[in-house]
């Protein structure tokens, strides 16, 4: 009777650590009846294998059906509801970043609605801190002026 308690808690305890790579909040269910089976066992509560077999599938899909919704909530984080649409580099002109990596030789990072951007800027280098304006963009890179852009975007040529 010893090791079968042994069996069931060492069974729970992969089942809860199981969860760490799959990460579907089921097995941690699982590993929880296994682990109160093994302690029932332990206390000579439960004998046989088979009435272990089904106290372990009634606990476990009984917490997994009532309380998985109730714990799943806690591994989520926090999420808003608020979504304000994708920013399109090119809408983002004439927005005010913060330069968060010094610029050197006209390349450095900036923070725009909360993302940090590779920049470049021409006219000069910024320093850490340092309020810039988007005037366009190269790919995802940014450019940026310390002067902030005409409502109109310069026509190409």
């Amino acid at each position: 009777m010893v090791e079968q308690s042994w069996f069931w808690l060492i069974l729970g305890a992969l089942l809860i650590l199981s969860e760490f790579f799959l990460t579907g909040i089921i097995a941690v269910f699982f590993g929880v009846g296994a682990l109160l089976v093994g302690i029932l066992t332990a206390f000579g509560l439960l004998n046989e294998l088979p009435e272990q077999i089904v106290v372990f599938a009634v606990l476990s899909v009984g917490a997994l059906l009532f309380a998985r919704d109730r714990i799943k909530v806690w591994f989520r984080g926090k999420v808003s509801d608020r979504w304000d649409g994708d920013k399109d580099l090119i809408a983002s002109r004439g927005e005010r970043v913060t330069v968060t990596r010094a610029f050197n030789d006209g390349v450095g990072q900036v923070r725009l609605s909360g993302v940090e951007w590779k920049a470049e800027s021409e006219d000069g280098d910024h320093a850490e801190g340092a309020t810039v304006w988007v005037i366009g963009h190269r790919g995802i890179t940014l450019q940026v002026s310390a002067q902030r852009p005409t409502a109109e975007p310069p026509a190409d040529d």
